[in-house]
């Protein structure tokens, strides 16, 4: 659509993610981003934090699983989309969001340790007389890995009234 304001901003979730989905089974995810400013002070010669702005973000396809499922409350985000001015808050129709590298490590498939990924056993390490040569910092190919046993599929489980029932240990 034409006279739509593209924005990017940078900031941290405040809150817990909310998935819903619609009508015709399409998810849905909402969000607040608490994005702080940081303004010169020309009199001080220095930087410091402006207040913090709030901005309501939605996202809905296949990224709102991925929204709902990755991200938590102070996660560092940095986020694009069409931005609107709605009722005197900031919303934003994310196309693309992501963790903030600059605060967090994060992990995709083809990079995640196998301790983490809940493999069988771990790679023992080569000895550096049989070690390949090359820079040390790249890893080799991964070894093939029997996938461990999954629970069943929480997607198809009945929505829980609440995201604390499934991060609060003992509910």
């Amino acid at each position: 659509m034409s006279g739509e304001t593209t924005a990017v901003i940078r900031g941290r979730v405040s809150g817990t993610v909310q998935l819903r989905h619609t009508e015709r089974g399409t998810p849905a995810a909402r969000f607040t981003v608490m994005q702080v400013p940081r303004e010169y002070d020309r009199a001080r010669g220095q930087w410091h934090d402006g207040g913090p702005v709030p901005v309501i973000c939605t996202v809905t396809g296949p990224l709102a699983r991925h929204v709902a499922e990755c991200l938590t409350e102070a996660v560092h985000v940095i986020a694009t989309g069409n931005l609107a001015l709605r009722a005197g808050l900031l919303h934003l129709d994310c196309a693309q969001i992501g963790v903030d590298l600059a605060h967090h490590v994060a992990y995709i498939d083809d990079t995640l340790p196998a301790v983490l990924s809940g493999r069988a056993s771990v790679p023992a390490p080569v000895p550096p007389s049989s070690a390949a040569p090359g820079p040390s910092h790249r890893a080799g190919p991964r070894p093939a890995a029997t996938p461990a046993p999954r629970a069943a599929d929480w997607w198809q489980q009945p929505p829980r009234t609440s995201w604390d029932a499934a991060t609060v240990p003992g509910r």
